[in-house]
C-alpha cells in the first residue's frame, strides 16, 4: 500500500496555521481536532510542523508561567491500558479507537511497561522485513518446472 492510498482515504483536511499564529490557537486546534501536530504554512508552502513535543519543549524553556500547576492538573486519570497477552491487532485497535499513542501495560494491577505507537510500527516493520526475506528465499529456491 502506498501513502497516497492512506491519505486519500483519510477524508480529513490537514489542519494547520501560519508562523505568526499564537500558541494558544495551536493548542486549541490540537484539542478541537484531537490531533498531535499541525502543519505550518506560509503562502501555501509548507514551512514547518508544530508537534506536541515542540509545545513541551517551549513549555520547558518558558516554564515560569506554568510553575504553580501540578501533574494532576494536566494528567489523564484512568488511562486506557493493555495487558501483556493482548495481541498487536487488539492494541492497535484500542489506540485507533481511543486516539491514543501510548498504552500502559498492566498485569494483575501491576504496571509492567509502556507500549507506544512507535513500538508497534517497529514490530510490524521487523515482521514485514522477515516475511519479505522468507518469500524471497522461497521464490529463489522454487523448483524448476522443467526438472519434473
Amino acid at each position: 500500500m502506498k501513502v497516497r492510498a492512506i491519505t486519500k482515504n483519510k477524508g480529513k483536511p490537514v489542519i494547520g496555521l501560519t508562523p505568526t499564529d499564537s500558541l494558544d490557537l495551536a493548542v486549541s486546534l490540537m484539542m478541537e481536532h484531537h490531533i498531535g501536530s499541525l502543519v505550518v504554512t506560509e503562502n501555501d508552502k509548507l514551512v514547518g510542523i508544530l508537534s506536541e513535543r515542540d509545545l513541551l519543549r517551549i513549555l520547558h524553556e518558558k516554564h515560569a508561567m506554568w510553575t504553580p500547576l501540578t501533574v494532576i492538573d494536566a494528567m489523564t486519570p484512568e488511562p486506557f491500558i493493555c495487558e501483556p497477552d493482548n495481541t498487536l491487532e487488539e492494541v492497535m485497535s484500542m489506540m485507533v479507537e481511543h486516539n491514543v499513542r501510548h498504552l500502559p501495560v498492566v498485569y494483575k494491577d501491576k504496571l509492567e511497561g509502556m507500549l507506544s505507537i512507535t513500538d508497534i510500527v517497529e514490530e510490524l516493520l521487523k515482521k514485514a522485513k522477515f516475511e519479505n526475506k522468507l518469500l524471497k528465499n522461497y521464490i529463489q529456491n522454487w523448483p524448476d518446472a522443467e526438472a519434473e
